[in-house]
């Protein structure tokens, strides 16, 4: 998908009379009997390519209807999605020689063509700069996942790729390189979409996938699956063996006046998802969406009662390892009962499981052996905040300093490359550009309470500048602290007023 940022107050207006982008590639979608829809592919801007209203268009609108022989599931290439990923990077390839002999290279050639030559993801970075820019930070986990996965299917992929040449099957002049996979791994990664309501199956959508996202979208501005909505025909009958009925759906979450850009909403994710899995950053700090995510989990080396915690645990379905989501608003529904249960020590081993099932299942924080569980439970979050805080290889305000100076940099780049436009511009589509908003005032390097980043960094700017990457997790990194020190904030307060109460009821 292409990336991008919530949209601005004064949202800019786009030329809705240019000329097409990629007319190929749009010839084919036609072709395929897509049918007429109110969005046009136009550069937007910072936020690159995206689709903008052709006309006025009204709440609710459906905007897009994909049909299903249009999207790519795992299911059409030999179920795997590795070989997924494989059928890409060999379409790709055939396109650079040339080459569109190859069914595959037939059919998905024209979408495959259009695909952005670097996707954006943390597959992009350097592998060294990865370990460097996220040590300490919750992400790192997010990272090892990414990565892990990455490697295990190349793992997975490089002897077939190199039986497959063995026996004549992938010619010569296809490059399918350990950098080739990492491309396709890249693209699935930013660019697939899960469908609720199919199963949370997971597929490619041509065209559909040209939408940014906005953090600020209505949590059902999402791309999904409707039963209702009757998608074309499919030219020549349906090629997936058994047509599906319905259509890949978007309806429009606000009104948009002609030449706005339509916006759709790729999750509930934090600056940080979006950054490692989707290229770009928006500024955490007006994320509704931002957390730092703290991990707990019984303690298989110093725990006694661990495999009895573990069996308690599974009683109650949950796992031996959690991760939850703190926030400004509040410490997270069932972390304290979980803390209480980790950092509990009952003398009697049977008390293990009544401990559980007053935790889990009333809520409750009951005395263990004189002691309070709920104060057990916040000095154990207070400790983790604490140790997640000392994590953290720089200082806050060295990480606001390089924050604000990137926000700098770029605002100063984005106001000559508009000037520049704005002069190349034929008088008739000026009232199409984006300069109507005041230019951002640069903020002052040197006040350390200079703010965090207040811009968005788009994937061409994380992608080429190591100094952008760095300023994008810096400003991760500001909000992810500001979010531990509000939660130590409210743990102290609690630990107070748990106190107080203790006191008076002795007093009782």
């Amino acid at each position: 998908m292409s990336r991008s940022s919530a949209p601005s107050q004064q949202q800019p207006l786009f030329d809705v009379d240019g000329p097409d982008l990629e007319p190929e590639f749009q010839s084919w979608l036609r072709s395929e009997g897509l049918s007429t829809q109110p969005l046009l592919l136009r550069h937007c801007g910072r936020e690159g390519r995206g689709l903008v209203a052709s006309r006025s268009l009204s709440r609710g609108e459906v905007l897009v209807k994909l049909p299903d022989h249009l999207v790519i599931t795992a299911e059409r290439a030999a179920g795997e999605w590795s070989l997924l990923a494989l059928l890409l990077a060999e379409v790709k390839g055939r396109l650079a020689a040339g080459d569109r002999s190859s069914p595959a290279a037939a059919r998905w050639g024209p979408y495959v063509a259009v695909l952005p030559q670097r996707p954006g993801t943390l597959l992009d970075w350097p592998a060294k700069e990865v370990q460097q820019l996220l040590r300490g930070s919750p992400l790192q986990r997010l990272a090892d996942s990414i990565t892990s996965a990455a490697s295990a299917s190349w793992r997975e992929l490089e002897p077939l790729i190199a039986q497959g040449r063995a026996d004549g099957l992938v010619p010569e002049h296809v490059p399918l390189s350990k950098g080739d996979l990492e491309w396709a791994f890249g693209v699935l990664l930013s660019r697939c979409i899960r469908l609720p309501s199919r199963g949370d199956l997971q597929v490619l959508a041509p065209w559909a996938d040209q939408l940014n996202h906005d953090v600020s979208a209505e949590e059902g501005c999402h791309l999904d699956w409707s039963w209702d909505v009757a998608g074309p025909a499919v030219p020549g009958g349906d090629r997936a063996g058994g047509a599906t009925k319905g259509a890949l759906v978007l309806r429009a979450d606000r009104p948009y006046a002609a030449g706005q850009q339509v916006y759709v909403s790729y999750g509930p994710k934090s600056s940080g998802e979006l950054l490692l899995s989707y290229g770009f950053c928006p500024p955490p700090a007006s994320n509704p969406h931002q957390d730092c995510r703290l991990r707990v989990a019984v303690d298989r080396q110093g725990d006694p009662l661990a495999d009895l915690k573990e069996q308690a645990l599974a009683r109650h379905g949950l796992p031996s390892e959690l991760e939850f989501p703190l926030k400004l608003e509040g410490i997270p529904e069932g972390l304290l009962q979980y803390l209480a249960f980790l950092d509990a020590r009952p003398k009697v081993a049977q008390e293990t499981f009544e401990l559980a099932s007053v935790l889990f299942e009333s809520g409750g924080f009951p005395l263990l052996d004189g002691q309070d569980t709920l104060v057990l439970a916040l000095r154990g979050l207070s400790n983790r905040c604490t140790a997640a805080l000392k994590a953290y290889p720089t200082s806050m305000e060295a990480d606001q300093a390089l924050a604000a100076g990137a926000l700098a940099a770029v605002t100063n780049r984005q106001q000559q490359q508009e000037q520049q436009r704005r002069a190349r511009a034929p008088a008739r589509a000026r009232n199409y550009l984006t300069a109507e908003s005041p230019p951002a005032a640069s903020p002052s390097l040197s006040s350390p309470d200079a703010p965090p980043l207040e811009l968005t960094l788009g994937t061409e700017d994380v992608f080429v500048s190591s100094v952008l990457r760095s300023a994008a997790v810096a400003s991760i990194r500001v909000r992810e602290r500001q979010i531990v020190q509000r939660t130590l904030a409210a743990v102290s307060g609690q630990l107070v007023e748990a106190k107080r109460a203790a006191g008076r009821s002795r007093r009782r």
